[in-house]
């Protein structure tokens, strides 16, 4: 059995031969961009530096899937909101939102050819004539329209109205939404193998239980619902308190973070009977930035003991984590069979 149908196949509930190792969501790291010998607005802005990026990550790593975009902005770029990068570094500098409040927000009617899309669509090409014959899953990335709100319209405006009357923001997100809709069309015509919905502000701490199920779940379900490969919803952080409405969004995936205890995860997953399979968790800053390849492994084999459906990372990989840190993770997978075998 090849790679992508062992992914595929553990996402749809199938019979499988070993855990797969992937990540959700994308990853780009500083090391990728030297080998590549790019620069971070290159890779983005340049279909074969991005596909040459996004395909080198597997090539060195042996992860079980290729995920574009590289940039978790490239959507607010398609709005107008080009994030800045301090030097030395690919952390963004958080300028300021482009719209003062959630019913400023104007979407172009042509979004999807705008940015970084066409990049993106061309990287695709280039992707699967590199790597279709060697069966790698391509992976498409989209983020929710909570978290893109937020990239739109300051957080600590919008956190204020969750307080509040959230009337503007749920307008807001039902318009978001529909340009997300056409996204996942986008995506799906670049016969991409799976499709991750990356709603990080939609963590726990920001979005309580009760506002999750009645402002966020409902979107991220139209979202689901316009797909016709697996999905996987990805939210970082403490997320436990909303893992019942996570599980409801009926996906075929949930990646979570560290820290949710695995066990406490399928424990719910049983409890609301949902058939969605649970991927991560290995921690992105302790883990796989800071500890040596055998401590890496040590936690991996945790997560494979504790049943892990998709073994990967908790939450976007750091930028300044070494490769070999990331392969780890995949040696660990192998050794962990081999010696079930």
């Amino acid at each position: 059995m090849d790679i992508k149908e062992n992914l595929i196949n553990v996402l749809k509930g199938k019979e499988y031969e070993r855990t797969p190792v992937t990540a959700f969501p994308s990853v780009l790291t500083t090391e990728l961009l030297s080998k590549a010998k790019t620069t971070f607005d290159e890779a983005n802005h340049n279909a074969e530096k991005m596909a040459e990026v996004a395909g080198l990550l597997y090539d060195h790593t042996g992860l079980e899937g290729i995920t574009i975009p590289l940039d978790l902005w490239f959507e607010a770029e398609s709005f107008g909101y080009v994030v800045e990068r301090q030097e030395g570094t690919l952390m963004p500098v958080v300028k300021e939102a482009p719209f003062d409040t959630p019913e400023d927000i104007e979407i172009p009617s042509d979004y999807i050819n705008m940015g970084q899309f066409p990049y993106i669509e061309e990287a695709a090409k280039i992707i699967h004539e590199k790597y279709d014959d060697k069966n790698v899953p391509i992976i498409g990335e989209v983020t929710g329209a909570f978290t893109l709100l937020t990239d739109l319209v300051d957080l600590g405006k919008i956190i204020k109205m969750l307080n509040s009357d959230y009337i503007e923001i749920d307008d807001a997100l039902e318009e978001i939404n529909k340009k997300l809709i056409e996204e996942i069309k986008f995506f799906q015509d670049m016969d991409v193998d799976c499709i991750v919905v990356n709603d990080p502000s939609s963590t726990a701490k920001i979005v309580k239980p009760n506002l999750f199920e009645d402002l966020v779940q409902p979107y991220l379900m139209e979202l689901k619902d316009a797909m016709n490969v697996p999905g996987v919803l990805h939210i970082c952080g403490d997320t436990n308190s909303n893992l019942e409405n996570m599980f409801s969004c009926e996906y075929e995936g949930l990646s979570i973070s560290q820290e949710v205890d695995l066990n406490y995860a399928r424990e719910v997953k049983e409890r609301t009977g949902s058939n969605s399979v649970i991927c991560g968790n290995i921690a992105i800053g302790e883990t796989l930035l800071m500890k040596n390849i055998d401590e890496i492994k040590e936690e991996s084999y945790k997560c494979l003991d504790k049943n892990v459906d998709i073994l990967g990372p908790s939450c976007n990989i750091a930028y300044e984590t070494p490769l070999n840190n990331i392969k780890a993770m995949v040696d660990a997978r192998n050794e962990y069979f081999n010696n079930i075998n």
